[in-house]
């Protein structure tokens, strides 16, 4: 197989997922950006970071089988790229290691990066490649390939390669690959003041047998999801074995993850999940959702439309490393011990009994700063203060390896 570092010597320039985002999520006109791009290519070939650009673009119109044809067709022939916003000041070089896949393959590395002194590049490694043992030239490298079953053969074989480096890695691939579900109950089993639901990975084939039970210890309620589904995406709750066929039937995969349900509800009723990223072992609240369903994401709590819920967010902002973090403080130390990760998003919240209840932990999730200032003036100054304090962490790496 072909190693990404016997080419691509100029790294091609690109636009990058975190302005497509923004612009989406700001309601661009993504089909008449794609139009304009195709346009002005005319019958010549798309360069090589603007046709990556255009396959983002269609993955963000929800064109995933076209988004993922041209995107494998780019890589094909070339793997290095770097952000046109690129500041020709900048003094820390950022080199981020990415894979193949659509928008939740790879963690959203330029939304935290968005800073004049730091250049960002990007080299894309596939399953099958080579590893280089000398990258292209950078001062940090981060692994930004986020775990998931097709991405475990990249991260492994990075995991390979990574001790040859000469420069720091922020999030070693060996510890990316801690943060599957079951990986991360594992690795956090018995872990002072936190709780990871048991988890379990089940065949279709032996949940549909009459033989097949609950491990001791386990009741119902359990959850039950097709693994690599992520947003609550096929995801259900699942109160007695009975129900289990009409889920099978609805949901067709070959392997699930079947989770014990644990009921997170407060006195009043609501359930609040929490969105904390661990930059370096410090803890920063990204969001927090309230809804009266145990099922929560950010976009269902209607957080737009109740101003009482935003101010319960805001109010758990400012107060947040002041009552929040000392309740949890040997929860988020013994999450960073035991996980390795410089860089990791946690989406949790309290369980009835006061300790940290961990959901999902990973490095692909998006944290960023979009929400209308108008609704959510809070919001910015925080996200700013976590882009902040990864874009210092950089900085402290670049400083002490130079």
């Amino acid at each position: 197989m072909s190693s990404p570092s016997s080419r691509d010597a100029v790294p091609s320039p690109m636009i990058g997922p975190a302005r497509l985002i923004r612009a989406a999520f700001e309601g661009t006109d993504m089909a008449m950006w794609a139009g304009d791009i195709l346009s002005r290519a005319g019958d010549g070939a798309l360069e090589a970071g603007t046709a990556l650009d255009l396959a983002t673009i269609l993955l963000l119109m929800h064109r995933s089988d076209p988004a993922l044809q041209l995107q494998s067709e780019v890589l094909g022939s070339y793997r290095h790229f770097q952000l046109r916003s690129n500041s020709p000041e900048a003094t820390t070089r950022v080199l981020v290691i990415v894979t193949a896949g659509d928008l939740m393959a790879n963690t959203p590395v330029d939304f935290l990066l968005d800073d004049s002194s730091i250049r960002v590049e990007y080299l894309f490694v596939l399953p099958g490649d080579t590893i280089p043992d000398h990258l292209p030239d950078h001062d940090v490298c981060i692994i930004g390939v986020a775990y998931s079953t097709a991405n475990e053969p990249v991260l492994e074989a990075l995991a390979s390669a990574a001790p040859g480096w000469r420069r720091p890695v922020v999030n070693q691939p060996g510890n990316v690959l801690r943060t599957s579900r079951h990986g991360l109950a594992e690795a956090l089993s018995g872990a002072e003041g936190v709780v990871v639901p048991s988890v379990m990975r089940v065949t279709k084939a032996a949940i549909a047998t009459a033989a097949h039970r609950l491990p001791d210890g386990w009741t119902y309620p359990i959850l039950i999801r097709p693994i690599d589904t992520h947003a609550g995406n096929a995801l259900q709750k699942i109160e007695r074995r009975g129900d289990l066929p009409d889920y099978l039937a609805r949901f067709d995969a070959e392997t699930y993850y079947v989770t014990q349900f644990c009921d997170y509800s407060g006195p009043d009723g609501l359930f609040r999940k929490l969105r904390i990223v661990l930059v370096d072992g410090t803890p920063f609240l990204c969001h927090m959702a309230i809804r009266d369903h145990w099922m929560i994401h950010y976009l269902n709590a209607a957080m737009n439309e109740d101003p009482a819920k935003r101010n319960a967010e805001a109010e758990a902002m400012a107060t947040f490393h002041d009552l929040f973090v000392p309740r949890h403080r040997t929860a988020f130390a013994e999450i960073h011990r035991r996980t390795g990760l410089d860089y990791l998003i946690l989406d949790c919240a309290e369980d009835q009994d006061g300790r940290l209840l961990i959901f999902e932990a990973d490095t692909g999730m998006v944290i960023h700063d979009m929400d209308p200032v108008d609704l959510y003036p809070y919001k910015r100054p925080q996200m700013r203060r976590v882009f902040a304090a990864f874009q210092d962490a950089i900085r402290t790496r670049a400083k002490y390896a130079a």
